[in-house]
């Protein structure tokens, strides 16, 4: 692969499509990962290419080898060793043993190193049922920590360095190993050959293992509250079938992962329609486009549809 990409405007990253719900969760698990308690903090804003948008690092790294060398020291080996390993005890029915491991965690964050305060406040409330999930978990409960570990486990830096600097050839396997955040992954009856279930294609190809790697770097950043029985997660409308979505926007200013938290947060990114009026205020933040994606139930399992560009 191609060492032309960096710069002094930073360092490209033309294999993250940042119209698909995976790869712009994977730049912003990315993101997260280079811009936590980094100084100076590195800035992260989106370019037109090839009819979609590519992210841009900026004052982070200057080269892929430097990027990859980074990842290879920062991502966690074992779920062992990752924060998200909390979900074991997040689902337990004891409600008073929960809350306490919950306050408990969250008392012993500090400034410097809040992982465990971010994670638990992204997936899970004291207030509400454990069986309350992110509303970007689209894998099946009775898979998902599993598919983690082996995510988390199998992702080397090949996977990496093709979900970040080629165009994505969905050259790895899904069984087992996937977050099922890419629409691609909908594979009812009448979308395939072969029956979902069983399907031996799922053992060879389909998926892109180092994404969903970082993917699950991004959970931290879309906060949940409780609301009702559920949680209601950053960026999201609505907790039924019919009527959840998830809308992201793509800003062409630099910007740190501090202000990123802000701007998924805007208001009017939420809007039923996105007037004229409205995107020249958008714009005016340096907001240029905005996607929208649905989260259905086919069966047991959750699906994000092809997402549609609204402004």
């Amino acid at each position: 692969m191609s060492q032309g990409n960096g710069s002094t405007e930073g360092l490209l990253l033309p294999g993250l499509d940042g119209s698909n719900p995976l790869g712009f969760l994977a730049a912003v698990g990315l993101f997260r990962l280079l811009g936590d308690r980094a100084q100076p903090p590195p800035c992260l804003r989106w370019e037109a290419s090839h009819g979609t948008w590519v992210p841009r690092l900026q004052d982070a790294v200057q080269s892929e080898s430097e990027l990859l060398d980074l990842l290879e020291t920062r991502l966690h080996k074992s779920i062992n060793e990752h924060p998200i390993r909390m979900l074991e005890w997040l689902s337990d029915d004891d409600a008073a043993a929960r809350s306490a491991r919950i306050r408990d965690a969250v008392n012993a964050s500090i400034a410097a190193n809040r992982d465990e305060a971010d994670w638990i406040a992204a997936i899970a409330s004291d207030v509400i049922p454990p069986a309350a999930i992110n509303q970007l978990q689209t894998t099946r409960r009775d898979y998902h920590y599993g598919n983690l570990t082996s995510v988390i486990a199998r992702t080397d830096r090949s996977h990496l360095a093709r979900t970040l600097f080629i165009p994505w050839d969905y050259a790895d396997a899904l069984d087992n190993q996937s977050l099922h955040l890419d629409p691609s992954e909908d594979r009812r009856h009448a979308h395939q050959w072969n029956k979902p279930a069983g399907d031996p294609n799922r053992k060879s190809a389909g998926g892109m293992l180092g994404a969903n790697r970082l993917a699950i770097e991004a959970f931290p950043v879309f906060t949940s509250i409780p609301y009702q029985d559920a949680l209601h997660t950053l960026g999201f409308t609505g907790q039924r079938s019919y009527n959840t979505r998830w809308t992201w926007p793509i800003w062409t200013h630099p910007i740190t992962l501090d202000q990123l938290r802000s701007v998924l947060a805007f208001r009017e990114l939420q809007s039923d329609t996105i007037d004229p009026g409205l995107m020249n205020k958008l714009r005016a933040r340096g907001i240029v486009a905005v996607f929208r994606t649905r989260r259905i139930l086919v069966g047991k399992t959750p699906n994000f549809t092809p997402p549609v560009c609204i402004a």
